[in-house]
């Protein structure tokens, strides 16, 4: 059997790494995030000496330390799938970045460590609270950095950078390194928060007794703070994200925004309004149980909630009939059928820009009502639905932009026979065939950007 020709029946091999990399990023995500929010919790436990954070922090911290074995076998499982079915890629993806992995294993051991030890000892460090919330944060720590690692290995994987492999400072601080970092470092605090608030909205519905009433109410408030303050930051850093994919490689930024793969943001827009709005009702459903009323910080978040439905209603107008053709949903002459409202500029910059705007409106005016407390344990039904659905559509996001992302290198214009697009841009194609050995995606020649695989100019971005 040749080296690196495994198939796996029926789903194939490419389906089982996507499974198993989709599934360890939704626990390792929750988990980097988790942490540092609870040791957030308990430092604010400590500094207002209020219950809630407190027993909130440590029952995250339980959670977490439950979860961490099934994240890590994950892990395991994928790079031992990764080897078996790719060894060519996996063995040059090692010689670029060995040293990064190296990394990448002590960090990770280092939050194994630290995490476990923050739990086990949270009575025995009772009375020197101070040491042990530093200990959350290191444990936090840990996992960024290891989450800093793969990130660079990611980004490569979409933009080498153009310089030689040997090169290691430039081959981690590619192109796209610094805003996917960014970009997943905000998102694990989203994330996390809207999953928390989730699940405080779902154990709110199911208790029966006055006081777990009041401590779920306010951990789904808790987390919502935590998922909409971070969701609202996306924009511009995703905006700096897919800028550094349109300079350095134009032509898996022209099959994600306007080739085949261009659906994935429709479905993006879709899920991102959808947190939106439903976190915008929740606050102006709160207001109402605010300790000190607040009727004109109500009246101001509902003129807020009519601007978000409009922003949110500019981002989601496709920019022609040609919605989803993997199902068939096309309509008219597809892509000959412009809509002006679905234009980029200026009116999805504007959808964007206004979201984010009046998101930070809407926060400031809940989190001015915050200072003064609210009533737990008498929000509505409704308003517990709406926490749940945040927490659900944040997932499918997260699987959308994974999707998104790993999609952008089946690019539309590729070498014949190279399997379907590349595993490394222009270097290493899904067949695992070696296109570049030096693996820049472009090199420069009289002062132009010249393609290494088929000698074509690479057009500049303006």
């Amino acid at each position: 059997m040749p080296i690196g020709d495994l198939q796996i029946p029926i789903i194939g091999k490419n389906v089982v790494i996507a499974s198993l990399v989709q599934t360890h990023i939704l626990f390792a995500t929750f988990i980097i995030g988790a942490v540092l929010i609870a040791a957030t919790s308990e430092y604010l436990g400590l500094v207002t000496k209020q219950p809630n954070y407190e027993r909130f922090a440590r029952n995250l911290a339980r959670f977490v330390v439950l979860l961490f074995a099934s994240g890590a076998a994950l892990a395991i499982t994928f790079v031992l799938a990764l080897v078996t079915l790719f060894p060519v890629f996996f063995s040059y993806l090692q010689n670029i970045f060995f040293w990064v992995f190296l990394v990448e294993a002590f960090m990770f051991l280092g939050q194994i460590i630290i995490v476990y030890a923050w739990y086990n000892v949270w009575d025995k460090l009772a009375y020197r609270k101070s040491l042990h919330v530093v200990f959350g944060f290191i444990a936090g720590f840990f996992g960024l950095m290891a989450m800093t690692m793969i990130d660079a290995v990611a980004s490569y994987m979409l933009t080498p950078a153009e310089a030689p492999v040997t090169d290691v400072a430039r081959t981690f601080l590619n192109q796209t390194m610094v805003p996917l970092n960014m970009h997943r470092f905000v998102g694990n605090f989203s994330y996390a928060g809207f999953l928390i608030a989730g699940w405080g909205g779902w154990r709110y519905l199911r208790s029966t007794r006055d006081e777990d009433r009041e401590y779920y109410d306010w951990m789904g408030h808790f987390g919502l703070i935590w998922g909409f303050g971070f969701l609202i930051l996306q924009p511009v850093i995703g905006y700096g994200y897919l800028k550094g994919i349109r300079e350095s490689s134009p032509d898996a930024f022209e099959t994600i925004m306007l080739g085949e793969q261009a659906w994935h943001f429709n479905v993006l827009v879709i899920l991102i309004a959808v947190m939106t709005i439903a976190s915008t009702a929740y606050f102006v459903h709160k207001l109402r149980f605010a300790v000190k009323p607040m009727p004109v910080l109500r009246k101001l978040a509902i003129g807020s909630l009519g601007f978000t439905a409009l922003f949110t209603l500019l981002n989601i107008i496709p920019s022609d009939a040609d919605l989803i053709p993997q199902l068939g949903l096309v309509f008219l002459e597809g892509e000959g059928t412009k809509i002006p409202l679905g234009a980029m500029y200026p009116w999805k910059y504007i959808g964007l820009i206004g979201l984010m705007l009046v998101g930070f409106f809407i926060l400031t005016l809940y989190l001015r009502a915050t200072a003064d407390g609210f009533r737990w344990g008498q929000a509505s039904r409704w308003s517990q639905y709406a926490l749940m659905t945040c927490s659900v559509a944040v997932v499918l996001t997260m699987i959308d932009m994974g999707s998104t992302r790993e999609s952008a290198r089946r690019v539309d214009h590729q070498p014949a026979g190279n399997g379907g697009g590349f595993l490394i841009y222009n270097c290493v194609g899904m067949n695992q065939k070696v296109y570049n050995e030096g693996c820049p995606a472009v090199v420069e020649q009289d002062g132009q950007k010249i393609n290494t695989i088929n000698g074509e100019k690479v057009p500049r971005s303006e």
